[in-house]
């Protein structure tokens, strides 16, 4: 218990000084640390036989990945191209693709063959989770409100889960889904998404208060829903991971609140699509 509390008296101030108080490229090295994270977590976990070289390829694609994303003015390869933002893109997924590739194909056939579940792995952590963490830094990038913005997935998630405890404590009776989550009930998910939805109607008042935004509050009770359902998807999907690898936490970089997977496993899913609501003029 005390481990718990520390991790959360600790680790919650310095996650909203790098989000709030400085620069936009401290919040994408806080994102950095958590793609890599993820990306190690998730190949120690679902890996079968992961040479070392691709833990090695797969982490340093997956913290480029996020600068690529992030830097983008630096890549300008032909001015008069319009493709150059999707060859930028296409970068680090490509040459992951093609080293992993090579690796399979030369040990194939040997004791320590890479079999293709695991370059599939690795293109997820690798690529994909890193496209999706990046939202983060994109949303916190917003000149207007992007102190306001980076912490909306945050708040779907916390307040989310909090009220998604407490409801499953007092009301669950029905399990959700027994054989992937066996604590997670059916009232604890509804109560999740009242409490996401909550949880963005008061974002909505503090973000007027603090800097003159005009919320909708009719679309931030939306996002509050949609996202949070999407959330709960996303905790699930990562749980369902561990139940096949038969591990009860990705890793204890945490302590006892487990790894980065187990703590921004929602997050992983509910900032893209917060990220498309905001890009779409819904929030």
């Amino acid at each position: 218990m005390l481990q718990r509390w520390l991790v959360v008296i600790i680790g919650l101030p310095l996650l909203l000084a790098a989000l709030l108080l400085c620069p936009d490229w401290v919040t994408v090295i806080v994102v950095c640390g958590i793609a890599a994270a993820a990306a190690y977590e998730l190949l120690h976990t679902a890996g079968k036989k992961m040479p070392k070289c691709v833990y090695a390829f797969t982490i340093l694609a997956a913290v480029a990945q996020e600068w690529v994303i992030y830097d983008a003015h630096t890549w300008q390869f032909y001015d008069s191209y319009q493709s150059v933002g999707m060859i930028r893109i296409l970068c680090v997924p490509l040459a992951l693709v093609t080293a992993l590739f090579f690796v399979a194909v030369k040990d194939y056939g040997t004791p320590n063959a890479m079999p293709f579940a695991d370059v599939a792995t690795a293109m997820m952590g690798g690529t994909v989770f890193p496209m999706m963490y990046s939202a983060i830094f994109l949303l916190r990038m917003d000149g207007l409100y992007g102190k306001m913005y980076v912490l909306l997935p945050f708040c779907v998630a916390f307040l989310g889960d909090s009220f998604a405890m407490y409801g499953g404590m007092l009301f669950g009776k029905r399990k959700m889904a027994p054989a992937v989550s066996p604590h997670k009930t059916w009232a604890g998910s509804v109560a999740g998404l009242i409490g996401s939805a909550l949880g963005l109607v008061l974002w909505g008042v503090v973000a007027r208060m603090w800097l003159g935004y005009e919320p909708n509050y009719l679309n931030l009770v939306l996002a509050g829903l949609v996202t949070n359902a999407i959330g709960q998807l996303g905790d699930l999907a990562m749980s369902l991971i561990k139940r096949e690898a038969g591990v009860k936490d990705y890793s204890h970089i945490f302590l006892t609140h487990g790894g980065m997977l187990d703590r921004f496993d929602s997050t992983l899913f509910i900032t893209p699509w917060i990220y498309l609501f905001v890009c779409a003029g819904m929030l």
